[in-house]
């Protein structure tokens, strides 16, 4: 669950050999799935250590180098391709064929948890096996490398808060949330006993393991994901069809719920509503500007 998809990428744009170039569509089919390929860009955006990860050899599909927020950085990386034998006419590689490379020695991680999504979405319980004696809900807000997560549990006084600011080895990939957010929920959520509401989207997922459903089976707790758009899915009414099968529920154009372990949907869409209406929850409001608040408040952690 603690994987340092950071790292991996970075140890594969120090392969690509000098005098090459890659795309990021290519880095992303080495990490094992093109949809990655927004990630990979801000991967690069955020390395520091430029003198070990030569991110001026990654560019765009059609062989365009790009440019970097200052002149001087990308003049410093047309030099730099220059030195290495490549030529640039109007910003773009000549023979790029020639330069390309995608010849990673990899083993293709995200396939990996493909495979491992598949294997706990089995073990998904739409089942109600919960009880609303205790309910809570967590968030988690993001600066770069660093991320605050919150759990706000309800009390009849108001909310107990806990917090957990620790640094991010995971960048946001549509469809591996999980791997990104994971860790911060099972040090919050951790002895909690009850209902646990987190903003993310539960069996509407592409594989039906969405972050509510993968901290349900994993920690095996009842938890509903509560997500602010549609992602996938055909919509009848109000309701979210994926893969043919009804997975979620419109509760306005931003709340859509879904269930996410040990309940099902009749049940995640009836209790949202008793409880909230068809307002966004009160405590996941709450929660998310206490992310924001502690974001702004805590000392960074490094990686």
């Amino acid at each position: 669950m603690n994987y340092d998809l950071y790292s991996y990428f970075y140890g594969l744009v120090r392969q690509i050999p000098e005098g090459k170039v890659t795309t990021y569509g290519a880095l992303a089919k080495a990490l094992g799935d093109i949809i990655a390929a927004r990630a990979c860009g801000y991967m690069l955006s955020i390395s520091q250590d430029t003198e070990q990860i030569p991110n001026y050899r990654v560019v765009k599909s059609d062989g365009y180098v790009g440019k970097y927020s200052h002149e001087s950085k990308s003049e410093e990386r047309v030099r730099k391709l220059n030195s290495e034998g490549i030529t640039l006419v109007n910003g773009k590689i000549q023979d790029f064929e020639k330069h390309f490379f995608d010849d990673f020695e990899t083993e293709y991680p995200l396939h990996a948890m493909r495979e491992e999504q598949s294997r706990l979405s089995d073990k998904v319980s739409l089942d109600d096996d919960f009880s609303t004696e205790s309910v809570a809900a967590i968030d988690v807000s993001y600066d770069d490398r660093c991320g605050y997560g919150v759990m706000a549990i309800q009390k009849d006084s108001g909310y107990e808060y806990r917090t957990v600011v620790q640094g991010v080895k995971f960048p946001y990939i549509p469809g591996y949330l999980a791997y990104r957010e994971f860790n911060f929920i099972q040090a919050l959520a951790s002895g909690f006993d009850g209902l646990l509401l987190i903003d993310a989207n539960g069996y509407l997922h592409p594989r039906h393991v969405g972050l509510a459903s993968f901290v349900g089976v994993v920690m095996d707790t009842p938890t509903i994901g509560i997500s602010k758009s549609i992602l996938l899915g055909r919509t009848e009414g109000n309701w979210i069809y994926n893969n043919g099968e009804r997975s979620g529920y419109i509760v306005n154009k931003r709340e859509i719920v879904s269930p996410g372990h040990r309940i099902s949907l009749d049940s995640s869409v009836r209790f949202i509503k008793d409880n909230y209406g068809d307002r966004y929850p009160a405590i996941l409001k709450d929660v998310h500007n206490h992310t924001v608040k502690l974001r702004i408040s805590a000392p960074r952690q490094s990686v």
